[in-house]
């Protein structure tokens, strides 16, 4: 049975851990990102929850620019982009309505690149009720 569209191989998996491990941040930006990356295990350890937000809305659309297929890199891709949007200090209120259909496409396409044990409750908050209830 062929690997799942998402599943990276070892070579992938050095070449996303290399890719963070050369990220350079400013002071106080984030936690060293280099510290976080365990190159022999292929992991990331210790990452706080602001290291979280950080790698969703920067670091992980560069480092999968060059290992996923382009439909599962384009969805992760705008993903980031909408935790971006979402969290940048000043937000046009005219956009949260555009923001809020974004995410219900993105959830969709993630949904058919990845198993449903990875979408619980909490995906969904992303989005309205009214759309939610559209997607299903």
């Amino acid at each position: 049975m062929p690997l799942a569209c998402h599943t990276l191989s070892r070579k992938e998996k050095i070449s996303f851990c290399q890719c963070l491990c050369q990220v350079k941040v400013p002071q106080e930006y984030s936690s060293n990102v280099k510290s976080l990356v365990q190159l022999k295990d292929l992991k990331l350890v210790g990452l706080k929850s602001h290291d979280c937000h950080v790698l969703m809305q920067q670091f992980l659309s560069v480092a999968i620019r060059d290992i996923l297929s382009n439909k599962v890199r384009l969805a992760i891709t705008r993903l980031c982009l909408f935790f971006n949007a979402i969290s940048s200090k000043v937000l046009d209120p005219v956009k949260l309505d555009e923001l809020e259909n974004e995410v219900a496409i993105i959830l969709c396409q993630l949904e058919m690149y990845f198993p449903p044990a990875l979408f619980d409750i909490m995906v969904h908050l992303n989005c309205s009720s009214g759309q939610r209830n559209q997607m299903l």
